[in-house]
């Protein structure tokens, strides 16, 4: 909600593979609270392994909100996410429960968490088609000189790492609205609720990865990028930008092999983790639950649920 009584909202995030489904799911169940993702690629149809979007038997647990609501070739962005998720959790809140975000994407959380607005400025084809030359000339330090030496216009400087936010926040700087581009539209967080973050040493968190994207593989990781493109999905789509597909498409092209591929998902995958991580830390606001390799899920659980109560003043009873 914009305006007056500030909505509530649980959220739970934490860089990939530390844990978050299955304390989400805990939690949500004993609430019966709904769960948004907050992750920009579980959004797509088909992108289940390589997303880690929970099991259909997870689904049918509790609802479940932006997971399979897209066609992978479809188009998909920050500010499309924050309008319906600002309206799933009014809704869910007039219903008199208590939605869960379980995030996920940095951005995706952070602009619905501190009420973003976003800019009305069009998406520019013939700009963005200068802009490849750019970057298939230069790469992305390439582009990043050319953003900053237009941003330098308004005495600005683009903090963004990758190629499309990049286009996005040259497209908004020569419309003249670079400062807004960087400027949240509120003061601390629009939602009332604990902003929980599970965080693990990074030598545990490495080894989980690897481990995680040994599983994907296990259960068909690549058989699922295989039948993506057979079905039609476009190898430049916004749907195979996700770590998992990108590093995938190549070996079925030739270019370098199976081996190779499952290296380069888990190497990306260990740099994101470690993006969402700097991510995170800029968000004063998160209360930190350390998770070690001792620690129980039932304390992991108990620790959750004490944040929650305190925020919300009341006693929780666990559902049966």
């Amino acid at each position: 909600m914009k305006g007056g009584k500030m909505n509530q909202l649980i959220t739970i995030l934490g860089p990939t593979a530390v844990g978050k489904t299955a304390l989400t799911l805990r939690m949500a169940e004993t609430l019966q609270s709904p769960v948004l993702s907050g992750d920009a690629y579980q959004i797509y149809k088909g992108l289940t392994i390589g997303t880690a979007k929970p099991t259909l038997e997870e689904l049918n647990r509790v609802p479940h909100y932006f997971i399979d609501t897209h066609e992978p070739n479809d188009s998909y962005s920050v500010a499309e996410f924050d309008a319906q998720a600002n309206n799933v959790i009014d809704v869910v809140n007039k219903d008199g429960k208590i939605p869960i975000l379980s995030g996920g994407t940095g951005l995706y959380v952070q602009s619905l968490l501190e009420g973003y607005d976003f800019l009305d400025v069009p998406r520019n084809d013939s700009l963005r088609l200068e802009l490849d030359k750019i970057f298939d000339t230069s790469g992305l330090e390439g582009l990043q000189a050319y953003a900053n030496e237009l941003a330098k216009k308004e005495d600005l400087t683009l903090p963004f790492q990758d190629k499309h936010r990049l286009y996005r926040a040259i497209e908004c700087v020569l419309a003249g609205e670079g400062h807004a581009l960087l400027t949240p539209s509120k003061e601390g967080l629009v939602f009332h609720g604990p902003v929980i973050g599970l965080e693990r040493s990074r030598e545990e968190l490495y080894e989980r990865i690897n481990l995680r994207v040994e599983y994907m593989v296990r259960d068909g990781l690549f058989e699922e990028v295989e039948h993506l493109l057979e079905s039609g999905v476009k190898p430049d789509s916004q749907a195979f930008k996700g770590i998992g597909y990108k590093e995938i498409i190549p070996y079925f092209h030739g270019e370098y092999s199976k081996e190779r591929a499952i290296e380069l998902v888990q190497q990306h995958t260990r740099q994101f983790a470690k993006r969402q991580i700097t991510w995170y830390k800029r968000m004063p606001y998160i209360q930190w639950i350390s998770i070690t390799p001792n620690r129980s899920e039932e304390s992991i659980y108990e620790e959750a649920m004490e944040l929650v109560k305190t925020s919300f003043e009341f006693s929780i009873h666990r559902k049966e």
